[in-house]
């Protein structure tokens, strides 16, 4: 085995292995599967924004929508996401024309299953960073239009990007984590999701997904895993 210190999972080990939970979930329970995606994805995104709360609270920031923006956890890589902001007046409204996830999910044949996480997870991000946030994805690029589009529910005026900026270099990395961290989190969350929805099927699951992810990356790709997320 390759020494985990050299071990560094990326996008595309996040994007499959949640694909591969959609798929086993959908393919064992059919449309009840589908809810318990949602659920599985509504308390990942929630768990993540309350996190990003914490942070600012423990920093005496408000949780305001500038700071919703600026404590994000991860930045992509060069090319991997192209990003474009719509209008910034009444309403934020952003766009994403080229994702990392997506492309994943096309190069293992899984764009079907991975396109759940598409419909929740920004807006249950938002709103666990303040519950009184509420946006709306009103296109994606999973399930097939030309862009996401992203209504925020809140403006976004010179100052207020000044301001996003100045947030955002003064925190440099500090709030962001890689994916080590955040497939262990996903891998935990979802787990136990599953595992309270389904009991004993939840944990068949957990090990036919565990067992086809090990397949197209390594076990030492699983390994890493351990003791990123607690």
């Amino acid at each position: 085995m390759k020494e985990l210190d050299n071990i560094q999972c990326t996008i595309e080990h996040h994007a499959t292995l949640f694909a591969l939970f959609a798929k086993y979930i959908i393919e064992g329970l059919d449309e009840k599967g589908k809810d318990i995606i949602y659920t599985a994805v509504e308390n990942y995104g929630q768990e993540r924004g309350k996190r990003m709360a914490n942070r600012a609270v423990a920093n005496g920031d408000d949780l305001d929508f500038i700071n919703s923006q600026a404590y994000g956890e991860w930045v992509p890589e060069e090319g991997q996401m192209e990003f474009g902001v719509l209008k910034t007046q009444p309403e934020l409204i952003s766009n994403v024309t080229k994702c990392e996830w997506c492309r994943v999910w096309k190069k293992y044949n899984l764009l079907d299953y991975g396109k759940y996480y598409c419909i929740n997870i920004d807006s249950a991000v938002f709103n666990g960073f303040n519950e009184k946030f509420h946006m709306k994805a009103t296109s994606n690029l999973s399930f097939g239009a030309d862009h996401c589009e992203f209504h925020w529910g809140n403006s976004m005026s010179e100052e207020d990007s000044k301001r996003l900026v100045k947030k955002k270099a003064e925190l440099g990395t500090s709030c962001t984590r890689d994916f080590n961290f955040h497939t262990a989190h996903l891998l935990h969350s979802i787990s136990e999701t599953l595992e309270k929805e389904l009991g004993e099927d939840g944990k068949l699951i957990i090990n036919q997904v565990l067992e086809k992810y090990i397949e197209l990356f390594g076990e030492e790709y699983l390994t890493v895993l351990d003791g990123k997320y607690e």
